[in-house]
């Protein structure tokens, strides 16, 4: 999963391997956001590895949030994830490309041929 972040004035939600895959982490993390003045409410969705913070927007804006919430890791990208993701999305287009080439001279080579002759 790459890291989601959707943000408002009052509200950010975080979903991210690191989230789902550290919950103790989470939570400990939760407890000291629960203690800043301007965190109005934290929900934290263990399976969907995603947490939801409201927040008061004329005490904290919603970038100083996320800068602390990458200091806690929440935003980090899973690397061997990614290079798998990535892995298969060039090799989905490498095989397309060899459908393409090879469907190309099947059909297109031979009227051409054809053609000249």
């Amino acid at each position: 999963m790459n890291t989601y972040i959707h943000k408002t004035d009052q509200r950010l939600r975080v979903r991210s391997d690191f989230i789902r895959n550290n919950p103790q982490q989470i939570e400990e993390d939760i407890k000291k956001l629960q203690q800043m003045e301007a965190i109005a409410a934290v929900k934290h969705k263990v399976y969907a590895g995603s947490v939801a913070v409201r927040f008061d927007h004329q005490k904290m804006t919603c970038e100083a949030l996320l800068e602390i919430l990458s200091g806690y890791g929440w935003t980090q990208v899973d690397q061997k994830q990614f290079f798998i993701e990535n892995a298969a999305v060039k090799g989905t287009k490498s095989v397309a490309k060899g459908l393409v080439a090879l469907a190309f001279t099947r059909l297109v080579v031979p009227s051409v041929t054809r053609l000249l002759v």
